[in-house]
């Protein structure tokens, strides 16, 4: 008999973010691509919505403060993205993508739906569909 754990809907989840994050990193060695996945999902969010705070692209990918200028530091570094202070408010910055960054972005792309049709291999697109609801349901009820 299975334990609470081993059924429970926030272990099964995170268990498979893990998994997911696992062949998300080997992907982008494997490939030479010399960002993370923490990275990569900035560049996306800043690919979709170009100028954001610094704040506004911590809450989007679910950073904190620490965190988020750790990983931008390094991506500003590496020229993927750039800061420039807010004119209206010295103390926020805005986020932007630059042409390398998104170039990157694209080239990741297509791993990461590899690896997503590897995870959904065998399962139905209704219950894909259902799956993604249901979790984005959870992450409302979460307040996220």
């Amino acid at each position: 008999m299975k334990s609470f754990l081993d059924r429970s809907a926030g272990y099964l989840i995170n268990m498979t973010a893990l998994l997911l994050k696992r062949e998300m990193t080997a992907a982008l060695s494997k490939n030479k691509i010399n960002v993370t996945p923490e990275q990569w999902a900035i560049l996306n969010r800043l690919s979709e919505n170009s100028g954001l705070s610094q704040k506004e692209v911590a809450r989007r990918t679910f950073k904190d403060n620490a965190n988020i200028t750790r990983i931008l530091d390094k991506l500003e570094k590496k020229g993927l993205v750039k800061r420039q202070m807010d004119s209206n408010d010295r103390r926020v910055w805005k986020i932007h993508i630059t042409n390398e960054g998104k170039t990157i972005r694209d080239n990741i792309e297509p791993l990461a739906k590899e690896i997503l049709k590897k995870a959904t291999k065998g399962i139905d697109s209704k219950d894909v569909d259902s799956f993604n609801a249901t979790a984005k349901k959870m992450l409302e009820n979460l307040g996220q």
